[in-house]
């Protein structure tokens, strides 16, 4: 049977497209790799980190900070201008779980935010702080509609705990979604909603120092929980159908 030079046309420019939106798609995740690889690391004006001692930093701290030689095995999940870099570093003294929120400003790809947790227990590292004063935070205000939008979803997952309420962690979690402990573990969320489901109801979580950044289709809540041993956690969402779903959480114990 014989193809019809239009259908021919067709076709081509179908593949044609399609290639196109390959490469598109594969431009970011390439670029952000070369830039991990290379270890040539820009950071933000308005960068906020947390160390492995679960300390911020700003964008000066983490320019000066000497990491040493690491060994990268690092995934790049790209999301248009922004890109989630999560995996594991390692030295000498050990392996870290890390995080990083990159975004592209014109031309340039920069780091917003980014989280380190020790993978394991360590021996050679400063004790916990201890629990904080026991007064109750005040309640965090939303200064957005994409913060109000945000901070919706992180309330209804901090519920959904409390309340052993697996269905509505589902809701509001993505089915790849991961959460990373103090000691550098991941839980998946299937997991996690075996754990909300076993667990007894208790109080909602305490939480402070709330700020939120929206980037795209990514947004980032970074907080302070008042567990027993104090913690700092990076919250990563994507915007799927509407609705901001929970993608990553990292966990990080502040240390004196």
């Amino acid at each position: 049977m014989k193809v019809s030079t239009k259908v021919k046309s067709v076709a081509i420019a179908i593949a044609a497209n399609v290639a196109l939106t390959s490469v598109a798609l594969a431009q970011p995740a390439d670029e952000v790799s070369r830039l991990e690889q290379q270890g040539k690391r820009v950071y933000a004006g308005t960068y906020r980190g947390v160390t492995a001692t679960g300390q911020y930093e700003t964008a000066d701290e983490a320019r000066t900070r000497q990491d040493g030689a690491r060994r990268q095995n690092v995934r790049v999940e790209p999301h248009g201008n922004t890109a989630i870099v999560t995996g594991i570093e390692t030295t000498a003294g050990g392996g870290d779980r890390i995080l990083r929120i990159w975004t592209k400003d014109g031309n340039r790809w920069q780091i917003v935010a980014a989280q380190t947790t020790w993978i394991g227990s360590r021996t050679d590292v400063p004790d916990p702080s201890g629990p904080l004063p026991a007064t109750t935070p005040a309640a965090f205000v939303p200064a957005s509609a994409a913060e109000i939008a945000l901070w919706k979803s992180q309330e209804a997952l901090m519920r959904s705990f409390s309340e052993a309420d697996p269905e509505s962690y589902k809701q509001f979690s993505t089915e790849q979604s991961l959460r990373m402990t103090t000691a550098g573990e991941a839980i998946a969320r299937e997991q996690w909603l075996d754990t909300i489901a076993k667990r007894s109801k208790g109080p909602v979580a305490v939480v402070d120092e709330v700020r939120i950044g929206v980037y795209g289709e990514v947004g980032v809540v970074m907080l302070r929980g008042h567990e027993a041993n104090p913690t700092r956690q990076s919250w990563v969402y994507l915007l799927q159908d509407g609705t901001w779903k929970l993608h990553l959480r990292f966990t990080t114990a502040i240390r004196n």
